[in-house]
């Protein structure tokens, strides 16, 4: 199954494309940015989104498409504007005929790392050790979306991560990590 993980934002929505079916390794198969011009209305940004992320669908054809949720901050407004540019990019997903799956970060994280509060970075350092990536993924925006089609792979369809646990293979390469 070809997933793709969408990490909105208004400024560098990123997104990145895993191939797996829970039978197999996953294994990485494209990530990158899309990044409206800064000096362009919102309406032009969300329009860049849209573009963006309706081009990967055409080349990609994924099976699944799986997004980021809301981030609550202090900020409405920047909330807001979140929400506005999820909604464009879920549009052009439905548009394609294909049903969006929304994962908490903290889910995500939890999924990758065993911890719904990692960093990007210990995130960005799982999605490469699961993905046997000689480098790290980058930017960080692309990474998270990869780190969202991973949560999508690895989640039972009958179960949620907390009630899954950590994998033993996800609390070794913890253990290296926080040894370094």
């Amino acid at each position: 199954m070809l997933v793709l993980g969408l990490d909105p934002s208004t400024t560098s929505t990123g997104y990145g494309l895993v191939d797996g079916d829970g039978r197999r390794a996953a294994t990485f198969v494209d990530c990158g940015c899309f990044r409206p011009p800064r000096n362009v209305t919102f309406d032009r940004r969300l329009q860049v989104l849209f573009d963006g992320v309706s081009e990967v669908l055409q080349t990609h054809k994924p099976d699944a498409v799986a997004i980021e949720g809301s981030f609550y901050g202090k900020d409405a407004a920047a909330a807001a504007k979140l929400g506005e540019a999820r909604g464009v990019l879920r549009l052009a997903v439905t548009l394609t005929g294909i049903e969006s799956v929304v994962y908490s970060p903290a889910e995500i994280k939890k999924a990758l790392t065993g911890n719904g509060q990692a960093t990007k970075e210990s995130v960005q350092y799982m999605v490469a050790q699961t993905l046997k990536m000689k480098k790290l993924p980058t930017p960080l925006d692309a990474s998270d979306a990869l780190a969202i089609a991973l949560c999508h792979l690895q989640r039972p369809a009958s179960s949620s991560s907390e009630e899954r646990g950590r994998k033993p293979e996800v609390e070794a390469l913890l253990r290296r990590v926080s040894s370094r």
